[in-house]
């Protein structure tokens, strides 16, 4: 049986007097990759948003199910997302989540490497050498290791995308979050980082990625489709030999 970690109810999203989610009701699963697809101006983002907690709910309830560890045990916690403090939202976002977008955000500063050990050191519980090792694995997985030096200036928008992805999971995040992270590449470009996104899910990861791209979701075990606002279905797949690295 699948271990449960978000369970939203009747979550309900406004700006002003426009209600961008209808009471929307859903579970997402450890160890799924589930796509939220639909057209521009769906929801799909606002959902994603709420569920990462970058953004609050005006109605309904969200729960997440946090791992908690003292080294020794393991226990379950119910947070409630939708109330929970800014403090409890930000350790979040460091240690349990990680987040790709379709702009990569990556500090203009540092080289490639650099903006994915950040990461790592910004999370607070992970050794040095973990993340150095952490660090040096992915830019292998990636396929980083000629632009890790550079700046993201000086590299192309794939290469950009995939220290983006690598930057999120360098923490070996509970959930990764992915909002159209391919929206701005060409086709080989999007196809690279399709694959690895794939890679990922198929060595464990839990995934949540919003798209409109058809051949995106396809990459997904379970598509939920979003119109004005509200679930309208849904489509549980099995993963598909050609896209398995």
């Amino acid at each position: 049986m699948k271990e449960i970690i978000y369970q939203g109810t009747d979550m309900v999203k406004t700006f002003g007097e426009t209600t961008v989610l209808q009471g929307i009701s859903l579970k997402l699963y450890k160890g799924d990759f589930t796509v939220i697809m639909g057209s521009s101006g769906s929801g799909k983002s606002t959902l994603l948003y709420v569920i990462s907690g970058m953004d609050r709910l005006s109605g309904g309830q969200l729960f997440y199910q946090r791992k908690q560890s003292d080294g020794e045990t393991s226990s379950d916690e119910m947070l409630d997302i939708a109330h929970a403090s800014e403090k409890e939202l930000t350790r979040l976002r460091a240690e349990d989540f990680g987040f790709v977008f379709q702009r990569t955000h990556l500090v203009s500063s540092l080289t490639l490497e650099e903006n994915i050990r950040m990461a790592g050191l910004i999370c607070g519980s992970m050794s040095e050498k973990e993340i150095r090792e952490r660090t040096d694995a992915l830019i292998r997985q990636m396929r980083l290791e000629k632009a890790k030096d550079r700046f993201p200036a000086q590299v192309s928008g794939g290469e950009a995308q995939r220290a983006a992805v690598a930057r999120a999971v360098v923490t070996k995040p509970r959930i990764l979050f992915a909002d159209e992270p391919t929206g701005a590449l060409n086709k080989a470009n999007t196809e690279e980082v399709l694959d690895l996104l794939t890679a990922l899910y198929t060595q464990g990861q839990s995934i949540l990625l919003v798209t409109h791209d058809r051949e995106a979701a396809l990459r997904g075990n379970r598509i939920l489709y979003l119109e004005d606002g509200a679930i309208v279905g849904e489509l549980e797949l099995s993963p598909c030999a050609c896209f398995l690295p």
